[in-house]
This record gives structure tokens, sequence and C-alpha cells, in this order.
């Protein structure tokens, strides 16, 4: 998220708060990201928060950018965004109060309710879910709360209202499909290359579905549904191989974090949003098990960067 604020303030030419420098991991805290806000307020006001989001677009083949765009569609979007806060435990997470092919309206509070989120992060998030709808491949976004526009065109007058008026945290989102959704938003490892050699071309087909999903975790009729297969006769074809899909969801996971560890500089925890462990301690615990090692022991170990 800091790298997306960052980039967007570079992207309306405000100039970079000077803690730009530390936030280089993948987790940052808390007083830290306040800072990056409270720098574009100071310099803009609070109509330039929703637009920081633009700034995610130049991270387009970011992992998790692509983790979060691979579905195509608001829907998909929602899923992966709520996913992301669960992996990240955030206290505040979105809401959806409606949603259609057109259009959601859409509320962010605190999971458990306890205090609300800050005005500025209301709008910051907003902002965010705009441009990953642009992301997705959808046109003419449009955000506003309490009938005031938020995205793309915020009045300073008017968000400054919202913001006195403690009505920034429920946002109508609407937005225009397309057909034309040919591009090409791969991982940047395909599942070929870490498939078991032993895996039948069967096996391997389910897998890769399962890695295409990601981060979401498929269930076994979504996955036979998308092999043309009726839910008995893909549980029985994996049987006769000795295999369950759930074993192939694991192996998929595994293998492709295991492959990000060695071959790139990614962070760990965004490592373990992308293959799709609830957390990252679910991560560390699945490398303690089959190998003996933590994700970081693993990666010094066996790395080739």
């Amino acid at each position: 998220m800091v790298r997306v604020l960052l980039q967007g303030m570079s992207g309306l030419g405000l100039r970079l708060p000077e803690v730009a420098d530390q936030l280089t991991q993948a987790t940052v805290p808390l007083d830290l990201k306040r800072e990056v806000v409270q720098s574009a307020v100071e310099q803009a006001g609070f109509a330039v928060l929703p637009l920081l989001g633009r700034g995610l677009h130049k991270l387009a083949m970011d992992p998790t950018h692509l983790a979060l765009t691979a579905g195509r569609s608001a829907t998909s979007l929602f899923v992966r965004w709520q996913r992301l806060e669960r992996y990240i435990h955030s206290k505040h997470r979105i809401q959806w109060q409606g949603l259609t092919p057109t259009f959601a309206r859409v509320k962010h509070a605190h999971k458990d309710n306890g205090p609300a989120p800050l005005a500025a992060e209301d709008l910051v998030v907003c902002g965010v879910l705009c441009a990953l709808l642009e992301a997705n491949g959808l046109h003419a976004i449009k955000a506003t709360a309490a009938d005031m526009e938020l995205y793309p065109s915020p009045d300073s007058t008017q968000v400054l209202q919202c913001v006195q008026q403690c009505q920034t945290h429920t946002w109508l989102l609407t937005w225009q499909d397309t057909e034309e959704k040919g591009l090409d938003l791969s991982l940047p490892v395909s599942w070929a290359q870490v498939a078991p050699p032993t895996w039948s071309q069967f096996a391997c087909a389910v897998g890769d579905h399962v890695a295409r999903c990601l981060p979401e975790l498929v269930s076994v009729g979504v996955a036979a549904a998308a092999l043309g297969m009726p839910s008995r006769t893909f549980q029985r074809t994996l049987a006769a191989e000795s295999l369950s899909y759930q074993r192939i969801q694991s192996d998929v996971r595994f293998r492709l974090a295991g492959w990000y560890l060695l071959e790139s500089e990614m962070a760990i925890a965004e490592i373990g949003f992308v293959c799709g462990y609830s957390d990252q301690a679910h991560l560390t615990r699945e490398f303690n098990r089959r190998m003996g090692v933590p994700p970081a022991r693993y990666r010094e170990l066996f790395s080739s960067t």
C-alpha cells in the first residue's frame, strides 16, 4: 500500500516525505504510513488522497498487483482484497452492502466494531480500490460518498465537507464492463515450471487451475467445473493417482512459494499472500513442516539470487 501511495505522490508531482527511504519492507509501521498520508494532505488537501491509488498502475508487474487483478472482474477483486485484509490481519475491512455487474455499495469499518478508520484511511482505500477496478479491465470508474465525488475528479471543498461530516466511510462505486480482456496477467512463474514431474497431465492441469486462481482457494466443485467434469468423477480420477484436491492445492502453494523464495527478491510476507497462505505464520509453519527450516533460512541456504 505504501509503495502505491509514494508512486501516486510522485505521479502528482508531490514532494515525497523524508521517511520514504524507510519504507522498503512488505510490512510498514502504522505511524510511518500515516506520515506519508499526512504529507500528502499537507501539500494538496484531503481531495488528493483518493487519487494516490493511481500509483499502483506503475507497479503493474508486481506479483501482488497481478494477484489482485487476475480475476478480471469487480467481484473477484473484492474477494481478493478481503483476503489480503485477512492476510495482513488488518483491523479495518471492506464490507459490500450491494453488488451488481455495474456498481457496489461498500463500507469501510473496523472488523470488530472497534474504532472506525480515520477519514484519510477511508479516502486512501477507496482510491486504491478504484485504481484496482481500472486494472481489472473495467472503465468509467467513479466513487462517491454522501453524493460527493471522490474519484476520479474530487472537488476539494466537497471532500473536505465529507471529512468534516464523517461521511467518508461508505462509498458507491460504479463502473462499466468491457469485453476486451485479452491481457496476459500470468504470474512471473508458471505452474509448469515447478510441477512434480511424476504427476499425470490431468493432475498438472488441476494444479495449473489452482495456480491461476491464487490467492483465491477455489473449491473442488469450481475446479471440477473448470475442467468440465462432475465433482465425483474429478475426485475419483485424482484418487486413482493417489492424489486429492487438497493435496494438490497444498503442493501448488508450497512449490510456487519455494520458487519465489529462491528465484526472486520478493518479501516473504508478499510471497505468502500471492501463494494463497492465510498469513505469514501459515507459510512459516508449512516450510518448517516440509523442509525443517523457516522460509528466511530456506532462502538463505539455497537462493541463487
